[in-house]
């Protein structure tokens, strides 16, 4: 596999997809290797002919790229299988956008004081999560939402309080931990007909505590119906609730709406992609799983615009298959970010920066 080559008009050839034509080779049983063909690509003659099978396009700005194979002569069965690669691969060669959602900023919470909580460690910019926070964020981000609630919940019970857990989490340890404390002490709320039935027996000691990793848009309507039925309602204070599932249902829905298609890239039970996959069903958008890179299929590729979202915490096979679709043809990458932050006065929020909404290159 030819990380660049020399072709004998348009010169030197970029290879950036080469590591997607060696993971297909593997796959299939070659041994495959990648290296720099320095010889141009000509028609040798001999007994120890290799044979080059190849493809390249113009890129907008300058240079050329594309790929190319190169096998022995007298290996007709490898040759077929090059010759088959380059042709499948020749058809996936154009001009595409590709759209992220970015989850590496951290929340700024306070705490019930309205200061900055400075209880956690701060991301370290570059650093991959290894893990996932009950409430959504990378486990590497200062967020303390699911102890928040927690505090909150004890401290509604010691006042005697009926206990509601409001919202639907979205994600494994959010469910892990509602599931815990409905077993102990709490009562789930989490759509409109439920709020609406709801009976209790004190409507004047009944209290609230959001779940980590509910989208906040949705508690809030379950939380007017709440508000409605029981006017003496106490909660959990607005400051403490984590607001990453929100953004991401935002930022994955506006990316989701200017995509033919999804891929989920990665093996894990990324909240983003739990975000995804509903909206995408609804949009119907189509969804092509791409577990490893040697799933990566030329078909997989054949959209204008294809959102990228990775569902395991390191985001290893998404760089690998972003970095095959920049050798695919002249390609554009767009991140996009939803992030709400929740600061101390209500000054601070002058101008436009709750939520914003960024979209650079990645």
């Amino acid at each position: 596999m030819a990380t660049s080559w020399t072709h004998p008009v348009r010169g030197p050839i970029d290879c950036p997809a080469h590591h997607l034509l060696t993971a297909h080779a593997r796959r299939a049983g070659y041994e495959a290797h990648s290296q720099v063909l320095r010889q141009p690509v000509t028609h040798a003659d001999g007994p120890t002919q290799t044979t080059v099978f190849a493809v390249s396009y113009e890129n907008p700005d300058c240079g050329h790229s594309g790929l190319a194979i190169a096998v022995h002569g007298s290996d007709t069965a490898t040759a077929a299988f090059a010759r088959e690669q380059i042709s499948s691969w020749s058809t996936a060669l154009r001009t595409r956008r590709m759209l992220y959602v970015r989850l590496d900023a951290p929340q700024e919470h306070l705490d019930t004081a309205g200061r900055t909580d400075t209880s956690l460690p701060r991301q370290q910019p570059g650093h991959s999560p290894t893990s996932w926070r009950a409430c959504g964020c990378p486990g590497t981000t200062a967020c303390a939402a699911a102890e928040y609630a927690t505090r909150s919940l004890h401290r509604f019970l010691d006042r005697g309080d009926d206990v509601l857990i409001v919202g639907v989490p979205n994600t494994p340890g959010s469910r892990t931990w509602r599931d815990g404390i409905l077993h102990a002490q709490g009562r789930p709320v989490a759509t409109l007909d439920q709020a609406e039935s709801l009976t209790v027996p004190d409507p004047d000691r009944l209290a609230y505590v959001v779940a980590p990793g509910t989208v906040i848009t949705e508690a809030t309507r379950v939380l007017n119906v709440l508000r409605r039925r029981f006017p003496r309602l106490k909660g959990q204070h607005p400051r403490e609730w984590c607001y990453t599932m929100d953004d991401l249902n935002t930022a994955v829905g506006s990316v989701l709406a200017q995509s033919d298609v999804l891929l989920v890239t990665g093996r894990g039970d990324s909240p983003v992609v739990r975000t995804a996959l509903p909206q995408a069903a609804r949009m119907e958008v189509r969804v092509r799983h791409v577990p490893a890179l040697d799933h990566l299929r030329p078909q997989d590729t054949d959209a204008a615009t294809i959102a990228v979202l990775d569902a395991s915490p390191d985001g290893r096979v998404r760089r690998q298959v972003t970095q095959a679709l920049d050798g695919l043809g002249p390609a554009s990458h767009a991140c996009r970010q939803v992030r709400t932050t929740t600061p101390g006065s209500f000054t601070l929020c002058a101008g436009p920066t709750k939520p914003t909404l960024t979209e650079g290159h990645d």
